[in-house]
């Protein structure tokens, strides 16, 4: 019996270009590894994105390719860790069909799950909620009974409990980074 491959988030912090991105999503594709979830939003800073890509894989690989974006012009910033030292949430949009009868039954799960109702038409319920994956694994099925028309489900946003860098922020003229990448300790 094999052991499972651990599951890494690696957060990189890119300049607010499309080539960039086109360059970190190459990476990402280059290297074809099992991609669970990836997000992409603005960083704390205006011009700067942040990418979050959940992978699973060893971890010499995930090194390999967080040093590849290190390597990356327009790359501000460069971490990775792994799943169980951060903190990731989902983000879910779910339209559910309602009647008369099933209304109180569908309000008392949306209580349970600390779900948010965003719009109700005569026909059907527009429901917003944010968790772990497991947690909004759970929601999906607790809302099959009352038949789900419609899911929208955002990637993983994941914040580091004890950020690893593996790329300063620093580079030189050149374009590439002053100091090389630290690997993660096994």
């Amino acid at each position: 019996m094999s052991i499972p491959e651990p599951t890494w988030v690696v957060t990189a912090v890119l300049a607010d270009d499309l080539l960039a991105l086109n360059r970190a999503m190459s990476i990402v594709r280059r290297r074809n590894l099992p991609v669970t979830s990836l997000a992409l939003g603005p960083a704390a800073r205006a011009g700067q994105l942040r990418l979050t890509v959940v992978l699973t894989a060893d971890q010499a690989a995930v090194v390999r390719m967080a040093n590849q974006f290190r390597k990356m012009v327009d790359v501000i910033e460069v971490s990775l860790a792994r799943e169980e030292e951060c903190l990731g949430r989902e983000h879910a949009l779910v339209r559910v069909r309602v009647t008369p009868t099933t209304l109180a039954a569908l309000l008392d799960v949306l209580a349970l799950y600390q779900a948010t109702v965003l719009e109700e038409c005569p026909t059907d319920l527009i429901v917003e909620a944010t968790g772990s994956g497991p947690f909004m694994t759970s929601l999906l099925r607790a809302l099959e009974s009352f038949e789900v028309l419609e899911v929208s489900r955002g990637g993983v946003l994941a914040v580091s409990r004890s950020p690893v860098p593996v790329a300063p922020a620093a580079t030189r003229p050149g374009g590439s980074l002053s100091r090389p990448a630290r690997a993660i300790p096994a």
